[in-house]
């Protein structure tokens, strides 16, 4: 069974992450392909949180951000097709710096929508925007986490993923993530 990861629509959007203006646009985290454009150092994106605010440990844009502490639940529990990047973000309110974050490149790709069983609008040819989303769950063949080929910016995790998470976390201290349904 699959879900659905994304950010947890109950939180206040009051802090968010900007990247910087100069950041590549050759680098695609929406592809889910290698990026081989060479990144010299850390990553730095700005935000307009401040010290003592609380900071998500998953926003999913089109530069996904993973604190530390995140990455490598997901990692243990099984997730090993991921690209990292590390990230420095910056206060632009007081100067905090927050050093345990990475820019998350999810690699692999996979087809495997419903359509006739999703609600979506086809934005160009082969690709939609879901309301409610149907996949047909054998063609993703137990994969832990991937990115929806019909819609690049969905990622899709796995049901023993969410459940490590859940074990992990039973004081539900990750600040950020959700999931969504999929009907399968």
């Amino acid at each position: 069974m699959y879900f659905i990861l994304k950010n947890n629509i109950f939180l206040e959007p009051e802090i968010g992450f900007r990247q910087p203006e100069n950041f590549s646009h050759n680098l695609s985290f929406l592809s889910g392909r290698m990026i081989t454009t060479p990144i010299d150092n850390s990553l730095v994106f700005t935000t307009n949180a401040k010290a003592g605010d609380a900071m998500v440990d998953f926003q999913d844009s089109s530069f996904p951000v993973m604190s530390k502490r995140f990455l490598e639940i997901i990692q243990a529990a099984g997730v090993n097709n991921l690209q990292t990047f590390p990230l420095i973000i910056k206060s632009e309110e007081d100067c905090t710096v927050w050093d345990n974050y990475f820019v998350v490149n999810v690699l692999g790709m996979i087809a495997c929508a419903d359509l006739s069983k999703s609600t979506y609008h086809e934005i160009m040819p082969g690709f939609c925007l879901f309301d409610e989303l149907a996949i047909y769950a054998e063609k993703a063949e137990d994969t832990l986490l991937f990115r929806l080929q019909e819609d690049p910016t969905t990622i899709i995790m796995h049901r023993s993923v969410g459940r490590y998470i859940k074990s992990q976390d039973p004081d539900k201290t990750l600040v950020g993530w959700s999931v969504a349904k999929i009907l399968q």
